[in-house]
């Protein structure tokens, strides 16, 4: 028997993530394939087990494991479900480079082609939020919470933060790349832009962005689009009557109800009570 359920759940402009709820029997040859990418497999329930090179790896729930680009593996019987993120050449490239990780332990051996870790609980809160909100969330406040795990997958294997503080000079330099990427979201706020599509207009590449837009706002990316669409819907519940469905779609939100929350989280009442109050 083999039985194998593959589902992209989101796929952005740098990476992609699938979910495969798989059962590969009993039969003794193993099932081939080839890695084209940075992958992380994070397992949810069940088992995982492959075999990549010299290496055999016998996987289960709460472990992820980090696959280099250009290796073929072989996947051998086991049952279970795992969440898969796929990300670009061009994307890893330009991490190993921001990072300086081609120096490292593991992204600068060539004799290391993957890597077990056991998530800790903040992996596990980033994979269940990314899990969440794919289903439902907008592009940026995907990419974000991405971003987030990738820092902290990296972190474990460096055993280093990945927020280094960012100099002086770094940040005079990059006064101009806050500067277009502040004028982007300002200018395309209603819509569902995403990570690529701001740090591409700054001409910064997505990971160096996220980290540069945080230290020099105090916000990340999502943040500061989230502020924006908020002060947005506040300003039309005091100019008029239109309905908060209306609202909440003209400020950039899925729907009214996720606008109704993230407005109650920052105003402290719903839009309905926010309009009455300010309309007296």
């Amino acid at each position: 028997m083999f039985q194998l359920r593959s589902q992209v759940l989101f796929q952005s402009d740098f990476y992609q993530v699938k979910n495969w709820e798989y059962d590969f029997g009993d039969e003794r040859k193993p099932t081939n394939g080839f890695n084209d990418c940075l992958c992380f497999v994070y397992v949810k329930k069940g088992s995982f087990l492959f075999d990549l090179a010299k290496d055999s790896y016998d996987i289960h729930s709460g472990y992820i494991v980090i696959d280099k680009p250009n290796y073929e593996y072989s996947l051998r019987p086991s049952a279970g479900d795992c969440s898969i993120f796929n990300f670009t050449n061009d994307f890893y490239r330009q991490l190993l480079e921001d990072l300086n990780l081609k120096y490292s332990f593991f992204f600068g051996n060539n004799n290391i082609l993957s890597l077990l870790l056991k998530a800790n609980p903040e992996i596990d809160y980033l994979h269940h939020q990314i899990m969440k909100r794919s289903i439902q969330g907008g592009k940026l406040e995907v990419d974000n919470l991405v971003i987030e795990l990738l820092r902290s997958i990296i972190a474990l294997i460096t055993n280093s933060s990945a927020e280094a503080e960012i100099n002086d000079s770094l940040r005079k330099y990059h006064l101009k790349t806050i500067e277009k990427a502040k004028e982007y979201i300002q200018e395309h706020f209603p819509k569902d832009i995403s990570l690529c599509e701001i740090s591409g207009y700054a001409c910064v590449s997505p990971f160096h962005f996220s980290r540069v837009f945080k230290q020099l706002t105090s916000y990340t990316p999502h943040q500061y689009l989230q502020n924006v669409r908020l002060k947005h819907g506040e300003m039309m519940l005091k100019s008029g009557n239109l309905p908060i469905a209306d609202i909440s779609i003209l400020s950039g939100f899925n729907t009214a109800e996720y606008f109704a929350t993230a407005f109650r989280q920052k105003y402290k009442m719903s839009p309905t009570d926010y309009r009455s109050a300010v309309l007296k």
